[in-house]
């Protein structure tokens, strides 16, 4: 009996102390997001979620509608966030938008600018940022574009940590001082020539691409968030470049074997796949069972069909839902339909099933499943790879079409212009992608590829935040460019002299062959004079 009682003293004993380091550990981190749509929360929420599980003190600063309550985090709601994705969302797009590349970017920056000023003039953010008693470890924020909340690193002096929910581009390399121009890619990819072997011209156009985003960046996005952060946090704008550049740490919804490899600089992590239900402790909920049924039941496969969750079909040309029913229902497979509006045609067809809502990753992993038909937007593209899938991609706007170009240079997929769709390149498209062999069978290798890592994707996101967050800021692993000059960041000193030396040998040379060039045909007049004078 006394020894039974030892043991259990011993066993709270333990256990007090376990608690004790653990709680010692946690950490106060604030949270911000100005998503405004739905599909980043579905990125960002397992991570926070997990940081709450293992005992961090959470403040989260977001949208209301698309970020349910997590228990133990302290909830800061932004309800203007919600009213400005309504707003997008009941505008009256035209069939053919023509729109230039600078108003879009105009449009682009203005709604960015609404998100941030929502969030700083929210009158609980206000009470936080006034409260001198309040710490934070690390601040959590998405990038790019929001860049006035990278204020709030400076003002708590926390390490800052970004996440980039729509992939890399070249501003998030340059915010993680990457400064290699061999892994640039577009902010809006329109326009843009994506090609395993570019000719010259193409990288020519390229590189004029970029340059053109380069300066809206600095011309349109940045001026109003550098307007901000003045407003809120320092009049004074000197070290806005610095503070905005000071991520210890970027994870970028991305990974190399989704058909880009990227020379990544150390505190840039890829984490795609982070959203998805693939940990151990994660269960998916059943599919409905009239779902079920119609995919089990499916004796020549499935076609799943979804534009994603923000893309509704009255933004689409207004021939497309005709052409789409008129294909879809001319086909011996069955196919699940996503529709915003439900039931969508007053005629029916016996091989298409609609529903305003799906489960999207229990109907990727159906065994039926042949084929995915979406606008390619990035976490779509993620869960089909994962789960191998052929994929028909018709982007809309934005990462959509670098999305698209990724997957049909890796052969697991086609893409078709919206604009110029009809029943025979749809039912051509998706012929091919059903009967060609191969793009399941590359499918199923990038699948495999992908999925072999030493840790799951929110496990890398968590292990990464806390190795931040344990070695305050990791300055190792950040690239020393931020600190070093033009001249020592490109060894412009080592390139001079190389340069130097040969550009001198070049111009003694062509010195030389101009002399003597010279002085033949000097001597060849002369000569050629002389019997004339005879």
């Amino acid at each position: 009996m006394l020894l039974s009682g030892i043991l259990v003293i011993t066993r709270l004993y333990i256990i007090a102390i376990v608690l004790n380091v653990q709680i010692s550990k946690a950490d106060n981190i604030l949270a911000i997001f100005s998503y405004a749509s739905g599909s980043p929360y579905l990125l960002v929420r397992p991570l926070i979620k997990e940081l709450v599980d293992r005992g961090h003190q959470i403040t989260v600063v977001s949208a209301a509608k698309y970020f349910p309550y997590i228990d133990g985090t302290h909830h800061i709601r932004v309800f203007e966030l919600d009213h400005l994705v309504e707003d997008v969302i009941d505008f009256e797009y035209d069939a053919n938008p023509v729109q230039t590349k600078w108003q879009h970017a105009s449009w682009v920056s203005h709604f960015y600018h609404e998100a941030s000023n929502y969030i700083l003039t929210n009158e609980g953010v206000q009470k936080l940022l006034h409260n001198s008693s309040a710490q934070f470890d690390m601040v959590i924020m998405n990038t790019p574009i929001s860049d006035a909340l990278c204020g709030f690193s400076k003002h708590f002096n926390a390490h800052m940590v970004g996440i980039a929910a729509y992939g890399s581009t070249w501003i998030i390399d340059y915010l993680a001082g990457n400064s290699a121009p061999s892994i640039y890619e577009p902010m809006s990819p329109v326009g843009y020539t994506f090609s395993d072997s570019p000719s010259l011209f193409d990288m020519w156009n390229n590189w004029v691409y970029l340059t053109e985003e380069w300066m809206l960046e600095r011309l349109v996005y940045l001026p109003p968030q550098l307007k901000l952060y003045r407003q809120y946090f320092d009049n004074s704008y000197s070290n806005f470049e610095e503070i905005r550049r000071n991520f210890s740490l970027i994870l970028v919804n991305q990974h190399f074997s989704l058909g880009r490899v990227r020379s990544n600089v150390p505190n840039l992590i890829e984490v795609a796949g982070m959203h998805m239900c693939v940990h151990k402790d994660c269960k998916l909920d059943p599919i409905p069972d009239d779902l079920q049924r119609f995919l089990d039941e499916a004796e020549h496969g499935v076609i799943y069909f979804s534009m994603g969750a923000e893309i509704f079909m009255k933004w689409l040309p207004k021939h497309m839902k005709d052409t789409l029913f008129k294909t879809f229902s001319a086909l011996k497979q069955r196919v699940v339909w996503k529709h915003d509006s439900g039931q969508p045609f007053r005629k029916k067809s016996d091989n298409i099933f609609y529903k305003s809502f799906m489960p999207q990753q229990q109907i990727l992993q159906h065994p039926k499943l042949k084929l995915f038909i979406t606008h390619a937007g990035l976490l779509s593209i993620i869960e089909t790879a994962y789960y191998g899938i052929p994929i028909l991609s018709l982007p809309l706007y934005y990462d959509q079409f670098t999305n698209s170009q990724r997957m049909r240079l890796a052969g697991v997929g086609q893409t078709l212009d919206l604009n110029s769709i009809n029943v025979e390149t749809l039912n051509n498209s998706i012929q091919e992608l059903l009967q060609n062999p191969s793009y399941a069978r590359t499918a199923k290798q990038m699948s495999t590829r992908f999925r072999d890592q030493p840790m799951n994707p929110l496990e890398t996101a968590v292990w990464w935040t806390e190795y931040t967050l344990r070695h305050k800021g990791s300055p190792p692993i950040r690239l020393a460019e931020h600190d070093m000059s033009f001249m020592q960041y490109y060894s412009v000193h080592f390139t001079s002299v190389l340069f130097g030396r040969i550009g001198l040998s070049a111009i003694i040379v062509i010195l030389i062959g101009y002399k003597l060039a010279k002085y033949i045909i000097a001597h060849s007049h002369i000569s050629l004079s002389i019997p004339l004078i005879r």
